[in-house]
């Protein structure tokens, strides 16, 4: 049902309120004798004129007096509200436009005057008449932050509303109603209840839902919008998601009237779970800040399971989900519990390096894989042999790209200029690692701070260092007869693993040193921001990069074509790195593992294992070591390569 708020004749006497309220001892009084009231006496001021007028139904007499008063150039306190007058009686004679200007100029000339709060209300009322909610939303919400009294308080809240509702955006009408709820008794708070209720249940589509739930998450209308949740991916046979957020509703609100039904679904949930030969546990964050991030992984698993039903007939395999963000218990615990109730094949998760270092050795207690899709470090293995990643580290991509820039292009002698993060640090120095390894040479390593727009002074010591092995400074005479000293860098490429706006930067520099030379570059240039920054001096520059989204491999259009259909969006890095990780694991399954003992012995052996962009086998690091993608800029496009 759709709640309207009608602009009430009430309109009219808050105006006559303010005005007098403000100037009353220069006005005189409202209250007038009924032998007056009806009639223009010329005795009283004339703004009491116009006031009469208007409210004896005579509005185009008032907008005559007005127009008379404003023209005799009254003094401020007087012309201000002779404005905001005028406009209520142009507006009670549907002359809209003409009183849209007055206001404006009302607002134009005392933009902090007593009267400017009235005026930006009448303008938004106004504005909402015409259907202009961009203004009527910008004026209300500029008069809500110099309203000071609560009737004034919920006027505004009410006219928002009514705004964001006809402009079709009910989740702003929800948060003028809450905050409507703050200015009220108790007596009026049930019908704001009610009304937020009428459009959580009928008028909010999945996102708007989330966002009720973040922003409320342990108080109402949190609840009733997870509860609408829960009953839209129930109704879309959605188990998944409608177990998690399950879970999730009965870790925020325990004692809720909805928590025996949601126990008594959530227990249907699992027996259906349980009925599965195969369970293959989820652990991630579907709340706070890191849950755009989890929603990206469980959609890649997700996709990776409908197609091994598809494609391999595999529909033995249930999903159970945890949500590391909203435990009862420490995580070890919490995944100790998961491991006990029911026995996954393997645990796809968790996010962060830290969560990784608390379960410690606990995958391998279990004999049970642990598959991290995004943790950065180089290493999981220092955890237990049960611990595998799938995300692109550092050490992959600086694997990938030295080996191409080696064994395809013949560059042997390399300088690194990185920026002064840890990010910057550990992928300079994997890069150096395998430049060495590769039999190359690193000339010079210089470190900027994000801050620095200029790194002249790096440049100079890296030439410095250059020229003392293998650069050239060699006299050229220029058109004038003078003599020059060319430099040549002794250097095949130069590795900038930085940001898109220090890349830029750089790459102008470099050429105002002669350093022209190519570029190399890690996954962190694969922005659009980088071509709003750069300009021709990145053309030929190369860098990798886990995920192409115009790649031309046909698998790969398939995955992001199925993505797209199901999840409305483009896949991130992130969807493919947990899709490579869910993919894997079911390959073993289909291969015939019947334990979690199982699934390590084929990760760990085999290096047939089908990740999006090709076979990939996993490192004794437990890295997976997939084929990257080697990309390179070319006018303003990126071009792949490989």
């Amino acid at each position: 049902m759709t709640h309207v708020i009608r602009i009430r004749p009430q309109r009219l006497a808050l105006v006559w309120l303010t005005l007098g309220m403000l100037f009353f001892g220069y006005l005189g009084t409202l209250g007038l004798p009924d032998s007056v009231r009806g009639a223009q006496d010329a005795s009283l001021p004339p703004l009491d004129q116009a006031k009469i007028l208007l409210e004896t139904g005579k509005p185009t007499k008032s907008i005559e007096v007005l127009e008379e008063l404003i023209d005799s150039l009254p003094p401020p306190a007087i012309l201000q509200q002779a404005y905001l007058l005028h406009a209520t009686a142009l507006q009670s004679t549907k002359q809209i436009p003409e009183a849209l200007s007055v206001l404006q100029q009302l607002l134009e000339e005392f933009p902090f005057a007593p009267a400017t709060n009235p005026a930006r209300i009448l303008l938004a009322e106004l504005s909402i008449e015409t259907k202009d909610y961009t203004q009527a939303l910008s004026q209300l919400y500029l008069a809500l932050d110099y309203a000071t009294d609560q009737t004034s308080r919920r006027h505004v809240l009410q006219l928002i509303r009514q705004a964001e509702q006809e402009n079709g955006n009910p989740l702003g009408a929800i948060k003028a109603a809450l905050n409507e709820m703050m200015v009220v008794d108790p007596s009026q708070r049930l019908e704001l209840e009610q009304l937020t209720q009428s459009i959580i249940l009928q008028q909010l589509n999945e996102e708007s839902l989330q966002e009720i739930i973040e922003s409320y998450s342990t108080r109402y209308p949190g609840d009733i919008a997870t509860i609408r949740l829960i009953e839209l991916h129930t109704s879309r046979g959605d188990e998944v998601l409608a177990e998690r957020d399950i879970r999730s509703f009965l870790n925020r609100f325990p004692s809720h009237p909805y928590a025996q039904t949601a126990m008594a679904l959530l227990q249907s949930f699992i027996s259906k779970i349980k009925v599965h030969p195969h369970i293959l546990g989820v652990a991630l964050p579907f709340s706070g800040p890191m849950k755009p991030y989890g929603n990206d992984l469980l959609n890649g698993i997700r996709l990776a399971l409908d197609i091994a039903k598809e494609q391999w007939g595999l529909s033995s395999v249930g999903l159970v989900v945890k949500d590391t963000t909203t435990l009862n218990a420490p995580l070890r615990v919490e995944m100790q519990q998961l491991l006990n109730e029911f026995q996954p094949r393997a645990v796809i998760g968790p996010l962060l390096s830290r969560e990784i270092r608390d379960l410690s050795r606990l995958p391998d207690d279990y004999a049970t894989p642990f598959i991290t899709p995004s943790s950065t470090l180089l290493n999981v293995r220092q955890y237990g042999s049960y611990w595998f990643n799938t995300a692109m580290t550092s050490s992959v991509q600086a694997k990938r790209l030295v080996e191409y820039a080696t064994m395809k292009l013949g560059y042997h002698r390399f300088c690194v200029i990185y920026p002064k993060t840890s990010y910057g640090r550990e992928l300079a120095d994997m890069f150096a690692k395998e430049v060495i390894h590769s039999g190359g040479e690193v000339i010079a390593v210089e470190e900027y701070t994000e801050e620095q727009t200029d790194i002249g002074e790096q440049l100079a010591k890296l030439k410095v260092k250059d020229l003392a092995q293998y650069g050239l400074e060699e006299p050229e005479e220029t058109r004038t007869g003078e003599e020059r000293l060319v430099y040549t860098p002794g250097f095949d490429a130069v590795f900038l693993p930085g940001q898109p706006v220090h890349l830029a930067i750089i790459a102008a520099q470099l050429a105002f040193f002669d350093m022209n030379v190519p570029i190399l570059g890690g996954n962190s240039w694969h922005n659009p921001e980088l071509f709003r920054w750069a300009k021709q001096d990145l053309n030929g520059s190369i860098f990798v990069d886990g995920f192409f989204l115009n790649s031309p491999d046909p698998n790969v259009q398939m995955f992001i074509q199925r993505y797209r259909s199901q999840f409305h969006k483009d896949p991130s890095l992130f969807a493919v790195q947990a899709f490579d990780a869910a993919t894997v694991v079911l390959e073993t399954i289909r291969k015939g593992a019947q334990s979690g003992q199982d699934v390590w012995d084929q990760l760990v052996r085999r290096s047939d294992l089908p990740a999006l962009s090709g076979f990939a086998s996993f490192s004794s690091a437990g890295i997976l070591n997939r084929r990257l993608y080697l990309l390179q800029v070319q006018n303003r496009n990126f071009l792949q390569l490989n």
